[in-house]
């Protein structure tokens, strides 16, 4: 038993590094454990220095702040890790942006893109950009302007939308949607 314990640690610490962080939903799934066995093998790799437990998940020490010190490639802002959003080309290169509407206008700008990421604003994991749903026009300004939010399913992105307003619309949509808005503004 402890030796598909420690193994499994090895391989949550080689999932951290190729991803940066992790929710405890992820690894549950990676690993087909429960989520006390995760957070079990998460306390022990805290404990010895080896990551950093976060709300729901972990990170290695320092990601945190190695992230804040990476500029928006769009905007030059800094990135935060509750709206960051990756486009990984496909010759392996990682590109930043620091938040969905940044990432949006990098992503149709780069060319060979291989995966988007972006952050769930409510639970701060990372999600597949396609598969998110967008928040666009909300009263809740985070970054830059007009601001786009990001959620793992419609259903939170409704319940977000009727507190603060605005529409949920797939990636495309709401590329096409800040497009529009920059044509618009640019044609004043």
């Amino acid at each position: 038993m402890a030796a598909n314990s420690l193994n499994r640690e090895q391989k949550i610490l080689s999932y951290l590094k190729e991803h940066g962080n992790a929710s405890i939903q992820q690894l549950v799934e990676a690993f087909g454990v429960s989520n006390m066995t995760i957070h079990r093998d998460l306390n022990k790799l805290a404990e010895a220095g080896h990551i950093q437990k976060k709300h729901g998940g972990a990170t290695l020490p320092g990601a945190a702040n190695r992230l804040a010190e990476e500029a928006c490639a769009m905007c030059g802002k800094p990135s935060s890790q509750r709206t960051v959003f990756i486009v990984k080309l496909e010759n392996a290169e990682e590109v930043r942006a620091c938040c969905a509407h940044c990432g949006l206008m990098l992503q149709s700008r780069s060319e060979k893109v291989w995966q988007s990421l972006t952050t769930d604003y409510l639970y701060g994991h990372m999600i597949s950009a396609g598969q998110a749903y967008y928040l666009v026009g909300s009263e809740v300004s985070v970054c830059c302007v007009p601001s786009i939010l990001s959620f793992g399913s419609t259903a939170d992105a409704e319940k977000f939308r009727k507190g603060f307003g605005g529409q949920v619309l797939s990636m495309n949509d709401a590329a096409h949607y800040l497009h529009g808005m920059m044509h618009m503004h640019s044609g004043m």
